[in-house]
């Protein structure tokens, strides 16, 4: 009977250690990404009829999204749309980053904001008669 009592200690032991590790890899876990998702902003991107005209009543899919941080902007595309035109003023209304992208061979684009100073910027992406903007801060 020793030796079950002995195995059985070692058992619980075993136990408790395995989920104590368990525990902390959660918690170092969950606390980077909290950290990743409070570092990288989402930017609400709005679509912009370029030609007014009749609108549906449905919800449309905007096949585009698009992330800041510290260091760069992020443009995914879901799906192709042909040549975009991706644009960044600043709060002066200046251009201060401006390229076109065919989404049928690039579907993520990184534009560094490293060197940009400190303000608001507005994001825009033109596609076929899709016009999206987006605000957001550095």
């Amino acid at each position: 009977m020793d030796n079950f009592e002995c195995k059985n200690k070692q058992l619980i032991q075993s136990l408790k250690h395995f989920t104590m590790k368990r525990t902390i890899l959660f918690t170092v876990f969950a606390l980077l990404t909290f950290s990743m998702s409070a570092i990288t902003k989402g930017i609400d991107l709005t679509k912009d009829p370029i030609n007014p005209g009749p609108r549906p009543l449905s919800l449309t899919y905007i096949p585009v999204s698009a992330t800041v941080d510290e260091t760069e902007l992020a443009v995914y595309f879901d799906m192709s749309v042909g040549n975009a035109i991706i644009t960044v003023y600043d709060d002066m209304h200046q251009i201060v980053s401006q390229q076109t992208v065919d989404t049928t061979s690039i579907s993520e684009v990184f534009i560094p904001t490293n060197e940009w100073t400190a303000g608001s910027y507005t994001l825009t992406i033109t596609y076929g008669t899709t016009n999206l903007t987006g605000d957001f801060q550095l």
